[in-house]
């Protein structure tokens, strides 16, 4: 049984401000599983974006503004973002203060497509 340690993983700055561990995909042996965990310093951003997959977002600390299809809602920690598959959605941080989530993907190979 594989023990991942998310501060063994390699760390990016997908965005600005926005930094992203991937702690579970193909790359460390997930057939159909990914995980990643992402943190948002204030004022950053994820571009609206799709998935050819369905996509979970845990609010793991603070409170961030969800883009889900055409509505915008403020989430807070403990709350989920269920994205469907083909559905734009992104976040931008405008509480001033650090946040964290976890994002789940149905698959080990992340597809990722930029959208307005």
């Amino acid at each position: 049984m594989p023990i991942l340690d998310k501060n063994e993983s390699d760390v990016e700055e997908r965005f600005p401000g926005v930094k992203r561990w991937q702690v579970v995909d193909g790359g460390k042996g997930a057939e159909a599983l990914s995980l990643g965990h992402l943190t948002f310093e204030p004022e950053s951003a994820v571009p609206n974006h799709t998935h050819p997959t369905e996509e979970a977002m845990l609010l793991v600390e603070g409170e961030l503004d969800a883009v889900l299809g055409n509505e915008v809602t403020t989430v807070k920690a403990g709350q989920t973002v269920l994205a469907p598959a083909g559905v734009r959605h992104g976040f931008v941080n405008r509480s001033g203060k650090q946040a964290s989530l976890m994002a789940v993907f149905p698959t080990a190979n992340i597809e990722i497509t930029l959208v307005d």
